[in-house]
């Protein structure tokens, strides 16, 4: 039986509630053990005890294997006792067998999310509400906790773009390491800043290009005025064209553009496919 404010019996038929949507909310453990398992009852108390200790970091789910082998089939445990960590619905780490307490204090402090994490859950929750301030702030307290957190660094990078604080943007951005600068939001913003700004000039662009439409520097031009104006479509028949008229301007600057505004109105967005076809077919014809 379960013991401890942070441990509960689950069976198959609350497993959805106790478990699954309980993990959107707080880290919900779950093991997998038998009463006849010896090794069960040397990990049980290990589990138990760090539950009451990290009080409420997570929820120790217990389930009777024997009892409910349905769900030890649908989560694939081959052996018990059998670990596993639920995080927004899902398991996200898990380990088998009957580790010390010192291996699993470890699995857990490394599996579970950390006060920066939490922090900046928040802060993405009050982004999402539209309370910008209190989402800087938010990101900048998981900053306190950990100088290097991405999701913080990417969110306030973010919020400094919205706010029009470019030179900030930009540095909080480049604190971001390499792994995180290839994710999609960091691809957003960077393209976000490359074009910041430009529209100011586009009455002027646009009658150069007139004047003398071999011009490829002012088209390239016209086209980052455009995207900053958020004329998307128009910006991308600009960038094809110098990729028309010459594919090593600029050491290939009109492809580079195109790919930009990919970045920037991402992967669903109907135009990346028209344009990216378009693209390929003046590239490889």
């Amino acid at each position: 039986m379960a013991q401890g404010k942070w441990v509960v019996d689950v069976d198959a038929r609350g497993f959805q509630e106790q478990v699954v949507a309980r993990s959107r909310r707080t880290p919900v453990l779950v093991d997998f053990w038998a009463p006849w398992c010896a090794p069960c009852r040397t990990l049980g108390p290990v589990l138990e005890k760090l539950a009451g200790q990290m009080e409420g970091k997570f929820l120790l789910a217990k389930v009777n294997s024997d009892e409910n082998p349905d769900l030890g089939r649908k989560y694939g445990v081959r052996g018990i006792p059998a670990v596993k960590l639920f995080v927004d619905g899902r398991v996200v780490d898990e380990f088998t067998g009957a580790l010390p307490e010192s291996s699993v204090r470890a699995f857990l402090e490394k599996a579970l999310p950390s006060h920066a994490d939490r922090l900046a859950a928040q802060a993405g929750e009050c982004e999402t509400r539209g309370d910008l301030i209190q989402a800087g702030e938010l990101y900048g307290r998981a900053l306190e906790e950990d100088s290097a957190h991405p999701q913080s660094l990417l969110g306030l990078s973010r919020i400094l773009l919205e706010s029009g604080q470019l030179e900030d943007a930009v540095r909080f951005l480049e604190r971001l390491p390499p792994s995180w600068l290839e994710k999609p939001e960091a691809k957003k913003i960077k393209a976000r800043l490359a074009f910041q700004g430009a529209d100011a000039a586009l009455p002027p662009l646009q009658a150069a290009v007139a004047r003398d439409p071999g011009d490829l520097g002012q088209r390239l031009a016209l086209g980052r005025a455009l995207v900053a104006g958020e004329r998307y479509e128009e910006a991308l028949e600009q960038f094809l064209e110098v990729v028309r008229r010459d594919r090593a301007f600029q050491e290939d600057a009109g492809r580079k553009a195109v790919l930009e505004v990919f970045d920037l109105l991402g992967a669903a967005h109907p135009l990346v496919s028209t344009y990216r076809a378009r693209l390929s077919r003046l590239l490889f014809s």
